[in-house]
């Protein structure tokens, strides 16, 4: 069998949407897996009710398995012999295989609240409901992705064989699937949220409607995901078939794709915060308002992911198709992208800092405000990501139309956005040290001051991120332009 570049991408496409999912598939049903083995060992009439709570962090695997199955289907790989599928179709099968085999990581969360559901049924089998609902929560986000890559598949012609693409199409097409498949990984922290839910609910059943609202906190990430991948599809015409033309305009949207993908990571650190919020309440339900404003906090890093992601769709002419477009600007895009959503991880290290902000909020309510401070400390990092990327825009000429033309200079701005970005980690182990600050302050107030000069020293390592990446713009000349 002689096939063509485009069918081999499609391939990579299916095993993409097939192996990631069942890399989260494998994580999550084992972990679930681990607490059954537990339960059962010493309650064996659970096995019932612990094989359904193990079997439901496997539909992602089943969804990438649907999604690499008609992927091959098309691109004729079960008839024996490949079909002569173009490469713009190829691409759009590898952003199919992105949006359901990364969001299929989803299954770790859901994994986690299942095990939860597990425990806490074999201690009270009327928890077994509630403990269905908490675990099927982490589901959506697995749904969003298998629906975005319908839709790319769909639209594309890649299903029906009336191939319908452009090369921009299919580089947007990629770019949508980073979007709903990373985001989709809010999912594990909407586990972690969910698991605290199902322990609070089977000791006091009337936190059962707060624990939902801390869980679905954490899927406005993959919320934002899904509307930037809607928005692309929308803009480069896979809806209406004006197809986009314009090579750097496909680029600009994987920019998109990478600017609010990696920023959903974040509900991972709000589902530390929404897991103690949870606990907090179920003592003190006075607590309820006070958890939701520092699980709120971790939010803000995906808000910067999703405004540079719509900035960059409006600015770049993405929505006029702009023909005037450059490539340069479309790699200066993603630059953007990675600075603001590599370093929206900082939220993790936020989340850390919150749920030890609750945790002395709720044993002195006098600490809110000083948790507060601990928690935004951690925030920097996602500031200087965003500064970034809106520098980016500016001297590229995204902003002001005035595009840049020399493709060197954008593909560089791309290690000012890794700089910045990867960076803004060190807000993890800010974190860690602002927990530890706060529970000090709590035992001395005079503690403070001590503990948020400690606090300060990670974040020297953004800051040598943040001015990396300003020395690059300064050294390709691009505040000249």
């Amino acid at each position: 069998m002689v096939i063509g570049p485009g069918t081999a991408l499609m391939a990579i496409g299916a095993g993409i949407a097939v192996g990631f999912s069942a890399i989260g598939a494998g994580i999550g049903v084992g972990i679930t897996g681990a607490s059954s083995a537990g339960v059962t060992s010493e309650r064996p009439e659970k096995f019932g009710a612990a094989l359904i709570f193990s079997a439901i962090p496997q539909t992602q695997a089943i969804y990438g398995l649907l999604v690499a199955i008609l992927i091959l289907l098309s691109a004729g790989f079960l008839g024996g012999s490949g079909n002569d599928v173009p490469i713009p179709i190829g691409l759009t099968a590898v952003g199919a295989g992105l949006a359901i085999g990364i969001a299929g990581l989803s299954s770790i969360g859901q994994g986690i609240a299942a095990a939860s559901g597990i425990a806490a049924t074999a201690q009270r089998p009327e928890t077994f409901g509630k403990g269905i609902v908490f675990s099927a929560i982490c589901e959506t986000q697995a749904i969003y992705g298998l629906l975005v890559a319908i839709l790319l598949m769909v639209f594309s012609g890649l299903l029906s064989g009336n191939f319908i693409a452009t090369t921009a199409v299919g580089l947007a097409a990629i770019g949508c699937g980073l979007a709903i498949g990373l985001s989709g990984m809010s999912a594990i922290g909407q586990g972690i949220a969910a698991a605290a839910g199902i322990a609070a609910a089977a000791e006091q059943p009337e936190t059962f409607g707060k624990g939902v609202v801390f869980s679905a906190i954490c899927e406005t990430q993959a919320i934002y995901g899904l509307l930037v991948a809607i928005l692309v599809m929308s803009f480069t015409g896979m809806f209406t078939g004006n197809l986009v033309s314009t090579l750097a305009a496909g680029v600009v949207s994987i920019g998109c794709g990478l600017a609010v993908g990696f920023a959903g990571f974040s509900a991972v650190g709000q589902g530390i915060a929404a897991a103690a919020a949870i606990g907090a309440t179920a003592e003190k339900p006075e607590m309820f308002g006070k958890g939701i404003v520092f699980a709120a906090i971790c939010e803000t890093q995906a808000i910067y992911g999703l405004l540079v992601a719509v900035l960059l769709m409006a600015f770049t002419g993405l929505i006029t198709q702009d023909s005037t477009l450059t490539l340069a600007v479309g790699f200066a895009a993603i630059g953007g992208g990675l600075a603001v959503g590599l370093a929206g991880l900082s939220a993790i290290g936020q989340g850390i800092a919150a749920a030890s902000g609750i945790a002395a909020t709720a044993e002195k309510p006098e600490m809110f405000g000083k948790g507060i401070v601990f928690s935004a400390v951690c925030e920097t990092q996602a500031i200087y990501g965003l500064l970034v990327a809106i520098l980016l825009m500016a001297f590229t000429g995204i902003i002001t139309h005035n595009f840049i033309t020399t493709i060197a200079v954008g593909v560089a701005a791309i290690g000012a956005g890794l700089s910045v970005g990867l960076s803004g980690f060190s807000a993890i182990g800010q974190g860690i040290t602002c927990s530890a600050g706060i529970a000090a302050t709590a035992q001395r107030s005079e503690s403070m001051g001590r503990s948020l000069v400690f606090a300060a020293m990670s974040e020297t390592f953004a800051i040598f991120g943040l001015l990396i990446a300003i020395l690059i713009l300064f050294g390709l000349g691009i505040f000249k332009l």
